[in-house]
């Protein structure tokens, strides 16, 4: 039986979008447990070892390590066989090296955090780090899955101003997950012990030892309802679109339902005085709006000139001559008689 390669590379494609993510939820379980201790201070052995003692921590941080190996195989099989097989396209030219460097980025930050677990600047950079190697994943998967022309919604137009929407929706999302992570890490998140108030108040008293805590925590969550609102508003123009391109308008829709969710998420995980399944959920979600933001990034630019449908224009020439209807006096040739 021979092997299909191509719808191999496409389907492992597929898998590797859905374990980077498992990776990432990993990721966050690990350091919300305090288990990225949990193999001493080497990397990538865990205590020197390749396989360790049995120890809760020391599980978790394990699994985390040996899901990840498995995933950057998985992850370098795709960038060969998108290079292989579809070289030419312009996206995966971009993607896939992204691709590769960043999950490199990814180790080397793995490493110095577990030489260092406690830098909140490093395990931030991880996040935002974690993010994109997410991202461009999901991206390289999405342009496979999409090869059979489904992208060609992508040649339509746009009005002017909504892809730098979309590209200002990534910054500032970046911003606001940078900011949460840092809070996280540094751990001020009960700066503000309520939700949507800190300390009953909109603005509370921002003196004291705790006052720059509560600053953070307030620009976090101020810039957090500026993306919510403006990504309710991309929606809304969306929707005006959806009949020459759905794709905008269902990626939109993601988008806003998955941030909503975030938001009661982020309520949740006050109120549970940060429970692990709260920052689990919190995180997860941030990550997988980035993935919507994600697809519309892409779906807001042109594909290739090379893969682009043509316009099909008929060359002009003289109309053909009609026939005389049935009944109607016919009209001879001129320079001929009757």
């Amino acid at each position: 039986m021979r092997i299909n390669w191509r719808s191999t590379i496409r389907v492992l494609a597929v898998v590797s979008a859905v374990g980077i993510f498992l990776v990432y939820a990993m990721g966050t379980v690990v350091t919300n447990t305090g288990s990225g201790t949990g193999c001493g201070r080497t990397w990538p052995l865990c205590d020197g070892k390749f396989i360790p003692e049995f120890a809760v921590k020391t599980a978790i941080e394990f699994s985390h390590r040996a899901v990840t190996g498995v995933e950057s195989v998985l992850i370098f099989v795709v960038a060969v066989g998108a290079l292989v097989f579809w070289r030419r396209r312009r996206e995966l030219q971009l993607l896939v090296p992204l691709m590769v460097v960043i999950l490199l980025v990814e180790a080397v930050l793995g490493g110095i955090i577990a030489v260092n677990p406690k830098s909140p600047v490093v395990l931030a950079l991880h996040f935002g780090s974690s993010l994109i190697t997410l991202a461009s994943v999901f991206l390289v998967a999405v342009v496979l899955r999409e090869l059979d022309g489904a992208d060609a919604v992508r040649d339509r137009p746009l009005p002017r101003g909504f892809a730098g929407t979309v590209w200002g929706l990534i910054g500032l999302m970046y911003l606001v997950g940078y900011l949460g992570a840092y809070i996280d890490h540094t751990g001020i998140g009960l700066a503000c012990p309520d939700w949507p108030l800190c300390q009953g108040a909109v603005v509370p008293s921002l003196t004291g030892a705790a006052g720059f805590a509560r600053e953070l925590v307030l620009l976090h969550r101020f810039a957090a309802l500026l993306l919510v609102l403006a990504t309710g508003g991309l929606l809304v123009w969306a929707r005006r679109l959806r009949r020459g391109r759905p794709d905008l308008y269902r990626g939109s829709l993601a988008a806003l339902v998955l941030l909503v969710l975030q938001a009661l998420a982020g309520a949740f995980l006050v109120s549970s005085h940060l429970s692990l399944f709260a920052r689990l959920a919190h995180a997860s979600l941030i990550a997988l709006y980035f993935g919507a933001l994600s697809y519309l990034a892409l779906h807001v630019l042109p594909r290739p000139a090379s893969v682009r449908t043509p316009l099909v224009r008929m060359p002009t020439r003289a109309s053909p001559p009609v026939a005389p209807r049935e009944g109607s006096p016919s009209r001879a040739p001129a320079g001929t008689t009757g």
